[in-house]
């Protein structure tokens, strides 16, 4: 019987040991696994092209604070959406209570002009525009209409306006910036 014993064992013993075998060669080709299908996911996710209309990044609270997007969505401004002055595509930023603070845009008229603008929370204060020509115009302005502007296209011009009216130009008799 002790033969019959040890036979036994030496078989559980071996059992034992293809057991280990087949567990350790599992674990390590469900490991490969893991790891390839990591490595074709993370290949996947970061394409080297990525191709879309409009691409929103919003905050912790589900609020649009940047819009890439061609053409750009009307402005809101103090929480109301209001007509763009012209078609756009470019970059937008927001304030944390969704209102557009400004953007970095190409107009998609035909003046095809690039724009930087920063907004208060009650309109534009800052315009710098680029014209596609030569030339650029930059606007600070404030809620009472009072600006200070000056342009580089087609001659140099400085202009001071208070309440809409041009009470500073030089020269004098360049036409007005708009």
């Amino acid at each position: 019987m002790s033969i019959e014993l040890d036979a036994l064992q030496r078989r559980v013993l071996v059992l034992e040991r293809t057991l280990i075998l087949v567990v350790a060669c599992s674990v390590a080709v469900a490991f490969h696994m893991v790891l390839s299908a990591r490595r074709e996911v993370r290949a996947a996710a970061q394409p080297d092209t990525l191709i879309v209309k409009r691409l929103a990044i919003v905050d912790e609270k589900g609020t649009e604070r940047v819009v890439i997007a061609a053409p750009l969505p009307d402005p809101i401004v103090m929480g109301k959406r209001v007509k763009r002055d012209g078609p756009a595509s470019g970059i937008l930023i927001y304030d944390p209570k969704g209102n557009e603070r400004g953007g970095y845009v190409t107009s998609d008229t035909q003046d095809l002009a690039a724009l930087l603008t920063l907004d208060s929370e009650h309109g534009q204060v800052f315009t710098a525009y680029a014209n596609a020509e030569s030339g650029a115009t930059v606007w600070v302005t404030n809620e009472e209409n009072d600006a200070v502007a000056f342009s580089t296209n087609k001659q140099p011009v400085l202009e001071i306006i208070q309440n809409k009216k041009v009470v500073y130009k030089r020269p004098p008799n360049a036409a007005d910036l708009k």
